[in-house]
């Protein structure tokens, strides 16, 4: 009987502890995924300001290490700008947020926006 009932503990236990981490990895990626947003958010800003600076700029991969962010993990972002066909003034603005950005297991936002610049000089 004392076997049974440590076997059936040991069942129970193992069940709450396979819970327990897969809710763990759920609030994990719940968190990533905010963490990604902002910093696509981020980009987005510092592209605007960048070609309102530099009409010609094109974009850059923008690192941010885990003390930049205060967090355990650093992130990466791409920015990518073009012209919008036939609108000279127009720009696309492309971001690619990664976070963590050395993880296999991570959260990934993606976002653009046209905006106006002004001609170069």
């Amino acid at each position: 009987m004392a076997v049974v009932s440590i076997a059936v503990a040991s069942v129970i236990f193992l069940s709450l502890l396979r819970l327990s981490v897969a809710e763990r990895s759920r609030v994990d990626t719940e968190a990533w995924q905010v963490q990604a947003a902002w910093l696509a958010e981020s980009a987005l800003e510092r592209a605007v300001a960048r070609l309102a600076d530099d009409p010609a700029y094109q974009g850059e991969t923008w690192k941010l290490s885990a003390e930049d962010l205060g967090t355990r993990h650093g992130a990466a972002v791409t920015i990518q700008t073009e012209t919008v066909a036939e609108q000279k003034q127009r720009r696309l603005i492309r971001v690619e947020a990664d976070y963590p950005d050395r993880l296999q297991r991570r959260a990934r936002c993606s976002k653009q926006i046209v905006v106006e610049v002004e001609p170069e000089s």
